[in-house]
């Protein structure tokens, strides 16, 4: 036990001296050498005497050219099948076939929700956020939202030799 007591202090008082060594040196410069050290002073105090030149900035307009807004003529949502097995659902709009959270030029389609029975739609045209439920049609001129003609219910459907 005593030796190891006196290694650790003898160990210590070794790094100690070798420290105290290092100390004393100097740190020395960036630039080691004087000319490079001169030609840098040098530069400083040149930059020192000149005058402050005033910079002029000539700001050009800037001209923005924006496409129009070209919003679809409607957007009618034909139909919908919802996957349970994690894969995206299918949105039939304007009667093309688009997959859950994509869609085309006219319109994106959002997430599916699991037990809701309308569908988020964006109009990436003019940013319009809609939910519709299959066979409901928007026009984006009016912003109403309307049932399609083919699922309306019919006063006489299912009548046979009905007349006036």
């Amino acid at each position: 036990m005593m030796r190891l007591l006196t290694l650790i202090v003898l160990l210590s008082a070794q790094s100690l001296s070798i420290q105290i060594a290092i100390a004393d040196e100097p740190v020395g410069r960036l630039f080691s050498t004087p000319a490079q050290r001169s030609q840098l002073d040098a530069l400083r105090a040149a930059k020192r005497n000149q005058p402050a030149v005033p910079v002029e900035t000539v700001v050009q307009p800037t001209v923005i050219k924006r496409k129009p807004i070209v919003l679809p003529d409607t957007v009618n949502v034909q139909g919908y099948v919802k996957r349970t097995d994690g894969k995206k659902g299918t949105v039939w709009v304007n009667g093309k076939a688009i997959q859950e959270r994509s869609g085309n030029k006219d319109v994106q389609v959002g997430q599916l929700s699991k037990h809701g029975n309308r569908v988020p739609i964006r109009i990436p045209a003019n940013g319009k956020r809609l939910r519709l439920k299959a066979g409901e049609i928007y026009d984006p001129q009016s912003n109403k939202i309307e049932r399609s003609r083919s699922y309306r219910i019919k006063r006489d459907a299912g009548r046979i030799g009905y007349a006036k």
